[in-house]
């Protein structure tokens, strides 16, 4: 795609994003899986084959952590950014500790700060649990803040929380899809899975051009994302193919989870991947911080990605190429060093298929 055809592109006369309709998120109970699994697994994967999006109750996580792991994440956030810029990676990678917007290696595109961090502290503490040797090629030490001084140990709890929810998701897909259970616990045993808070606020000049998203749209480029959301001003909306951009209301009490880029190549698409943004206020009165908290679920770096033989109807063919868990943390990096930005990406995307408009 040449530079030309994303420039006009840019030309399309777009629907106000401020003017879209609520989407249709469907709302599981993940409790119910141990008294209905067949039922839930199927309202799963049609609302995963369909929307790309569900609401999950019944996942566990108490209410009481949910609140302390927002309120310390949040007052991280307000220390002041010489202070937070301390905790930045040293060494560009994105996936563990602080980041802001900017430009160059290691800052968000996107209008967000962020706080990121993998399942260990240390490299060695994940060789010693079986990770592969090579591990810390893409995860590092962890860089966790001064203050507040329960920062990490918040964190490590409300992580092991998400986590739990991830593994009963995965056995909820296998049955939705048809494949043995135990079918996907090979692929994930080691997974470099990373806990991630995003806040969205108006007091860091980030040098960008004036835009109404704070994170343009795309899709994820994992499993799939565990995502709990504030009520603060703006919107994550998702595009829902055929019918456009709709606003994904928060449902308190529910986690979003949204298919991402590998379990789309899995499936060959019979999960759909769908792309998403995060939408400014439109009223400058209403500008105060939002919050997001997303737990991006990855395989391991020897997992095979494509798409699963047993999913292929009779004729089907193979829509991807198959990546390892590694190669495509590598892919990842890669566009991050090269300045990869997602409004991009969609453009291309968007001017092939204008179902995505």
């Amino acid at each position: 795609m040449t530079n030309n055809a994303v420039t006009n592109n840019a030309a399309i006369d777009r629907p106000d994003p401020y003017a879209v309709p609520d989407a249709e998120v469907p709302i599981v109970d993940l409790s119910t899986f141990d008294t209905d699994p067949d039922g839930l697994s199927k309202a799963l994967c049609d609302a995963c084959a369909t929307v790309g999006f569900v609401s999950v109750a019944g996942h566990g996580v108490d209410a009481d952590l949910i609140q302390r792991f927002f309120a310390i994440s949040e007052e991280f956030f307000r220390l002041p950014l010489e202070e937070k810029l301390k905790f930045r990676s040293p060494n560009d990678l994105l996936f563990q500790g602080y980041a802001c917007p900017g430009t160059g290696p290691g800052f968000h595109t996107s209008e967000r700060q962020s706080f990121n961090v993998f399942k260990f502290d240390t490299v060695a503490d994940a060789i010693a649990n079986g990770y592969p040797a090579d591990v810390g090629a893409v995860f590092y030490d962890a860089i966790w803040p001064e203050r507040p001084a329960e920062f990490p140990a918040i964190w490590r709890e409300y992580y092991a929380a998400i986590e739990h929810i991830a593994s009963r998701l995965l056995r909820a897909f296998e049955r939705g899809l048809g494949l043995a259970d135990g079918w996907f616990a090979p692929h994930v045993k080691f997974s470099p899975s990373t806990l991630a808070a995003n806040y969205y606020s108006n007091d860091i000049d980030s040098g960008h051009e004036p835009s109404p998203f704070r994170f343009p749209a795309h899709t994820d480029e994992d499993i799939f994302t565990i995502l709990y959301q504030d009520e603060g001003p703006g919107s994550l909306q998702l595009h829902q193919r055929g019918e456009g951009w709709r606003n994904v209301v928060p449902v308190p009490g529910t986690f979003v989870v949204n298919i991402g880029e590998l379990m789309a190549r899995w499936t060959n698409d019979k999960l759909r991947a769908t792309p998403h943004r995060v939408l400014a206020p439109k009223n400058p009165a209403e500008e105060r911080p939002r919050m997001s908290a997303p737990f991006f679920f990855k395989p391991d770096l020897d997992a095979v990605i494509g798409p699963i033989p047993e999913l292929l109807d009779a004729g089907e063919e193979p829509r991807y190429e198959t990546y390892t868990g590694r190669g495509w943390l590598r892919r990842a990096q890669e566009n991050i060093d090269s300045g990869y930005d997602t409004s991009k990406q969609f453009a291309e995307r968007e001017a092939a298929d204008p179902t995505l408009r």
